[in-house]
């Protein structure tokens, strides 16, 4: 079963929520705990808040996580 997945992103002073959906099991927990410690790496190589969001999807993306509108 698929549970959400959100975070909300930072960038200077732009602020989304983003949700994903992936399987709700262990290791996917720790898939997204890595995502998430290794999304400041995707922020910095950005120079826009939007560049920032498409990458933070994609990277999202990379680990499984599928993105959903909320």
């Amino acid at each position: 079963m698929n549970r959400p997945y959100i975070i909300c992103l930072k960038y200077k002073t732009w602020r989304n929520e983003l949700w994903f959906s992936a399987p709700d099991d262990e290791l996917t927990h720790q898939r997204w705990d890595t995502a998430v410690e290794l999304l400041p790496e995707v922020s910095d190589r950005c120079t826009s808040s939007n560049q920032f969001m498409t990458e933070a999807v994609e990277h999202f993306e990379q680990y499984g996580f599928v993105r959903i509108q909320r």
